[in-house]
């Protein structure tokens, strides 16, 4: 289990996306998915609970911090992207016949 906890946000990630190998290649439903996200979802949260020095917390807790400095990046890009594509449609249509 040592092993397990070590990769922390990176196995939580790895074994979702091989569970969604699986439900492809064995043509699972498609709300598998969506459960496959949550039970993802429920486990990286759920690790948060566990004790403050237990391995799993701390390497998930690891990552996420990561995970937060780029969205604080990627969120002032992304608001910009989105006004200057809702400017360009604004003009666009005045120009339209």
């Amino acid at each position: 289990m040592s092993v397990l906890y070590a990769g922390g946000l990176w196995s939580v990630f790895l074994f979702t996306a091989l569970g969604c190998g699986y439900i492809w290649a064995l043509n699972g439903p498609r709300w598998a998915y969506g459960a496959l996200l949550g039970l993802a979802v429920l486990v990286i949260t759920g690790s948060q609970a566990l004790p403050e020095t237990h391995p799993l917390r701390i390497s998930i807790a690891a990552g996420l911090h990561w995970w937060k400095g780029a969205a604080l990046v990627a969120f002032p890009v992304l608001l910009y992207a989105m006004g200057i594509r809702w400017i360009k449609k604004k003009v666009n249509a005045r120009h339209d016949p």
